[in-house]
């Protein structure tokens, strides 16, 4: 028996003006296992300003999630966007 699947709108909510946001994500394949993160940063008009994906061998999965953390952090400075908004 298949269940139909449910379709969910999913709303990007901007940072504040002159704020970046990075949303983040960090997984693995089994823990420990294969794992890689990755990031999305937008500004203020939810516009696509920079990304990033990494793969990271073998790794937990908070090790994963931690590392695209800082990452972001990472690439803010270099950017010099002293305003960072992570999720």
């Amino acid at each position: 028996m298949f269940r139909t699947p449910v379709i969910k709108e999913i709303y990007c909510q901007p940072p504040l003006l002159n704020w970046i946001k990075c949303n983040i994500d960090g997984a693995s394949c089994e823990n420990p296992g294969i794992a890689s993160c990755g990031g999305i940063f937008r500004n203020h008009e939810a516009d696509f300003v920079y990304g990033f994906a990494e793969p990271l061998g073998v790794a937990s999965s908070i090790y994963a999630e931690l590392y695209g953390a800082m990452r972001a952090i990472e690439i803010a400075y270099k950017r010099n966007w002293r305003t960072l908004w992570l999720e």
